[in-house]
């Protein structure tokens, strides 16, 4: 529910103003009927999102409450052309907010008291702008929405904005933090509250569930989603064989600690223990390996480190070698690479970054993951003033501590990453936590409960060679024959053990006991 706004966005939607109010000339040329008709269903008020509310459509876009659909949209927006001149203005004003010199941020609604004072703009036509938009546009009948994409961003933004005083905030910076010498100044409207994205779930439905993988550790969730829940529980994969590999590797072959801190993530003996890992690896693992780096900026510093080291020449001797970016193009380019090498045989290294693309939204199954190395802890950059304006509110609203939430946050990313390398009960892989501050009980404890239970006290503390011989024995267990039949009992019901009475109630009475 977060909005970000630049100045090409702004741009792009003085284009599509313009492409409306062409489409609508048109249109009062050729059915002036139609544009009258929306008129008066806008007069009678907003059915058709009343109509949204009751079926599964507004899950996907809570923006209205409840109230605000029992009104009619404020007769300064109800004509067409009227409500373009509205965005307009919008638009100019946003511009002209963009020109700052330094950070700005404030509330919801001190934002408000200031584009009503300068520009006379008030606080109920906003709250109606994202429907106003989205009824014209039907109206107009246009075909591809995607062009208009700006301008519906835009809306979204003055609707929420003017909606919700309380859980968001607004900063205004001069310039990207990826890139702090150049000007490109940036609105953020940024939602601090989770819960407000939940709420229209839990107010729709009776019963609620759920579950994931990487929901760890299940106290933080009822704090930052405001719930009180009737059950939490956590459970392990019931497995026929040990197919999950987790290790905290948190040395080299040197003895020289790694991590990837601030303190050491330039020291170059740090960087090489990472090199050398990753080589070691690469030499016992079949198929395909990912890695995943806490930043961009940070993978981009080791692996020009590497390459000075000769560090890629020597993996290129086993695997070839790729790099997601943060151009998707290129990362999409790369991963369909990746794949291919890894089914013909030839393997492949998949450098990746932690709340990237990959980690996200890519599934490693079979050989396209046999083993993920997570190269230090993927703490967020808490540099950012949307981060801290949040863990200002957490404290404030839910009473959670700073460190408690990054650290709950780093741990569930890393849980999210390691994760692409299990898909499924027959998939098999290796997880390496390459960083000391994993074997922490902190740490440690904060992991999921599927991937504590294998992560035993032998395979903690381990230095680069240590964690390649466990590797390489495991992996000869892994390449013995395994069928479906011998999950069967174990990890797999049997169609028997289905129809046997006894087993159903002890089934029942476990599930009574949860």
């Amino acid at each position: 529910m977060s909005v970000r706004i630049n100045r090409r966005v702004l741009d792009k939607c003085s284009t599509n103003l313009q492409v409306l109010e062409k489409t609508i000339d048109k249109a009062k040329e050729q059915d002036t009927k139609k544009l009258k008709e929306e008129y008066y269903r806008l007069v009678e008020g907003l059915k058709d999102a009343t109509v949204a509310r009751e079926t599964d459509i507004v899950l996907a876009n809570p923006i209205l409450p409840d109230e605000i659909l029992q009104e009619a949209i404020p007769g300064s927006i109800r004509n067409a052309e009227h409500f373009v001149f509205f965005l307009k203005k919008l638009v100019e004003y946003l511009k002209m907010r963009l020109r700052v010199q330094h950070v700005v941020q404030e509330s919801p609604a001190g934002f408000l008291k200031d584009i009503y004072g300068k520009i006379c703009i008030d606080r109920k036509p906003l709250r109606f702008c994202a429907e106003r938009l989205s009824c014209l546009i039907k109206t107009l009948e246009i075909p591809d929405i995607s062009d208009l994409s700006p301008l519906v961003l835009m809306s979204h933004f003055a609707t929420l904005i003017s909606t919700y005083t309380k859980g968001f905030t607004v900063i205004i910076e001069p310039f990207d933090e990826k890139s702090p010498t150049v000007s490109n100044p940036i609105l953020h409207l940024a939602c601090l509250d989770s819960s407000i994205a939940i709420k229209p779930v839990f107010d729709r439905f009776q019963t609620v569930v759920i579950t994931s993988g990487t929901l760890s550790p299940l106290d933080m969730y009822p704090k930052i989603l405001d719930f009180h829940p009737t059950l939490m529980s956590s459970f392990t994969m019931t497995l026929a064989r040990q197919c999950l590999l987790p290790m905290i590797v948190s040395k080299g072959n040197d003895q020289v600690a790694i991590s990837s801190k601030y303190e050491t993530r330039e020291d170059i003996a740090v960087i090489r223990n990472y090199g050398s890992l990753l080589i070691e690896m690469a030499s016992i693992v079949p198929d395909g390996m990912v890695c995943f780096f806490t930043s961009y900026l940070y993978m981009d510093n080791v692996v020009a480190s590497w390459y000075d080291q000769g560090i890629i020449d020597q993996l290129l001797k086993y695997k070839l070698l790729f790099i997601e970016t943060q151009d998707s193009a290129e990362t999409s380019l790369a991963l369909f690479s990746y794949i291919k090498a890894c089914e013909n045989g030839r393997g492949a290294v998949l450098l990746s970054v932690a709340r990237g693309k990959v980690s996200e939204g890519v599934d490693f199954d079979h050989h396209l993951g046999r083993a993920v190395l997570m190269f230090g802890i993927p703490y967020v950059y808490t540099q950012s003033k949307i981060l801290r304006a949040r863990l200002e509110y957490l404290r404030d609203q839910f009473q959670i501590k700073e460190n408690d939430f990054l650290t709950f946050d780093a741990m569930r990313h890393a849980a999210q990453c390691v994760g692409r390398v299990i898909r499924g009960k027959t998939d098999y892989g290796i997880m390496v936590f390459a960083d000391k501050r994993f074997s922490r009980t902190e740490k440690k404890g904060k992991l999921p409960k599927w991937i504590q239970e294998h992560l035993r006290g032998s395979f903690c503390n381990l230095s680069v060679e240590e964690a390649t011989q466990i590797a390489k024995k495991w992996l000869k267990q892994m390449a013995q024959p395994f069928s479906r039949d011998d999950q069967l009992g174990v990890s797999l019901l049997t169609l028997e053990q289905l129809q046997n009475e006894d087993f159903q109630k002890k089934i029942f009475s476990r599930a009574q006991q949860l």
